[in-house]
């Protein structure tokens, strides 16, 4: 099983900050899993990925963002770490898919069969996660907004959750998967649910206490890097919360959208 977790802000300038708040509200990493992270770097996309065993170091120490997504699931095999391990990319897109998939031999080979022959060449693995972002690609071509910086978060949103659901028929009603999948071009962020598979939203509110910029929140409002604090805000995703206080639940079959001013909607 992946775990998935995402978040958008809206000061880029203080991701780490954001970070450090919610890498205390979530499960991700564990044990014997692999974990794999992307952001964006004065627009220029930024992965890295650790291995079994490997220290984390740095894994919460992201560029000024303002999206970013991690997961954590196990180690892949047959190929390399940098080309198996999540998010998958290709051009500005980040996509990783969160819950599991196993038992669905055949899905990808069907995936494939269904996508134009450039989406097919840019398969590089075996893996059915990448056939399943190829998926969404395919979506997103369709209607010609794969590179389109305006593409609304509600379309995007409701092409994923179309993916999710063919990626459901192609299982067959034996062995649907339990899934989340999430997606970003680094200026909207967009998640989706099927088969059961957790997910859940939270908004952070602004605070005027942050331990690493070593405010105490008895700082003078008036302190420029206090008012920053202080109107920053954040929205988290995940499928595995620490605790389930503060979290809303995304229902079966809906998608979450959320544009660069944060605004979140259910589709």
């Amino acid at each position: 099983m992946s775990r998935l977790f995402a978040i958008a802000t809206s000061d880029p300038s203080l991701m780490r900050c954001e970070l450090d708040r919610a890498k205390e509200l979530v499960t991700l990493d564990t044990e014997g899993n692999v974990l794999g992270l992307g952001a964006y770097d004065d627009g220029q996309l930024v992965q890295r990925s650790f291995g079994v065993g490997v220290t984390r170091t740095g894994s919460w120490e992201l560029p000024n963002s303002e999206t970013a997504l991690y997961v954590a699931g196990p180690a892949p095999v047959g190929g390399r770490l940098e080309d198996l391990a999540q998010p998958f990319r290709m051009r500005q897109w980040l996509f990783a898919v969160g819950g599991r998939m196993d038992g669905n031999h055949g899905v990808r080979e069907r995936l494939a069969e269904q996508l134009p022959d450039f989406l097919q060449r840019s398969l590089k693995t075996n893996a059915l996660e990448e056939a399943v972002f190829a998926t969404f690609l395919a979506e997103l071509r369709s209607l010609g907004r794969t590179e389109d910086p305006a593409l609304e978060a509600p379309i995007a949103a409701q092409l994923l959750g179309r993916t999710a659901q063919i990626i459901a028929e192609a299982s067959g009603p034996a062995k649907r998967p339990s899934l989340a999948l999430a997606a970003t071009n680094g200026r909207i962020l967009v998640a989706t649910t099927k088969g059961g598979q957790p997910l859940f939203y939270r908004l952070l509110e602004g605070d005027p206490v942050c331990a690493r910029c070593g405010l105490t929140g008895e700082e003078k409002a008036a302190n420029a890097i206090v008012r920053d604090h202080r109107r920053r805000k954040s929205v988290l995703l995940a499928t595995d919360p620490v605790r389930a206080e503060g979290w809303l639940p995304v229902s079966e079959g809906r998608s979450v959208a959320i544009d660069r001013g944060l605004s979140l909607q259910l589709v």
